[in-house]
């Protein structure tokens, strides 16, 4: 079995890997009605979708046109935009994770609470849809010049205290964020701001693919 090491994770090709992709990954959650939820994150597809030929025209024929006998429920358009595309790694000290990385995350923070998936976009795209576990932690709420009330709201959540008016990053989270893609730079924006004021690197980690490459996958998202 070959291991890959990322930090204090230890991804393999390994049983355990695949088992999370095909069994999923089964999670508890609050929506905004304070309800609580189940879901299993795993990988959707209809049934009536299955028999669709993996082909060239039919996957990239941007509107389709090649796609007129692919039914509509088996097809997701995605808008395609111009934002600055992002560098692979956003530091040395920051891990990048991809999908399988995301739902090994999910799992173990099931049952290790210092471990928090965070959803770095504005309220709208939050409530919109969002990865099953997500906390929304606004990456414009991590400007502590513009909304230090919010700030420090959302430090506490993150397990940061102040101590003698200096913040104490012992109980600090480690986090995942991500945002829309690679190419939006919210979450990075998120992680500059929190490096700034001196939480680890280490305890960052970053989805970069966010939730477009989520979505062209067709994992599981949930409404808040």
């Amino acid at each position: 079995m070959i291991k890959i090491i990322l930090g204090s994770f230890v991804l393999a090709t390994s049983i355990f890997a695949v088992d999370l992709q095909t069994n999923g990954v089964e999670v508890k959650f609050k929506n905004s009605k304070d309800e609580q939820k189940t879901v299993v994150i795993k990988r959707e597809k209809k049934e009536e979708c299955k028999d669709v030929g993996f082909d060239p025209k039919v996957v990239y024929g941007g509107v389709h046109q090649a796609a007129e006998n692919v039914k509509a429920d088996c097809k997701r358009a995605f808008v395609t935009y111009m934002g600055k595309i992002s560098p692979i790694k956003y530091s040395d000290k920051v891990e990048t994770f991809g999908e399988v990385e995301v739902l090994d995350f999910i799992e173990k923070s099931k049952t290790d609470k210092n471990l928090m998936l965070v959803d770095s976009r504005t309220e709208n795209w939050f409530f919109h849809e969002t990865i099953p576990t997500a906390v929304n932690i606004p990456y414009i709420y991590t400007k502590k010049s513009q909304y230090p009330d919010e700030f420090e709201e959302y430090m506490e959540i993150l397990g940061v205290t102040k101590v003698d008016g200096k913040y104490d990053f012992t109980n600090a989270k480690t986090v995942l964020m991500f945002c829309n893609g690679a190419w939006c730079g919210q979450s990075p924006e998120s992680m500059k701001e929190l490096i700034a004021i001196g939480y680890p690197e280490e305890k960052l980690k970053w989805y970069r693919g966010g939730m477009q490459s989520w979505l062209s996958l067709g994992l599981t998202t949930v409404k808040p």
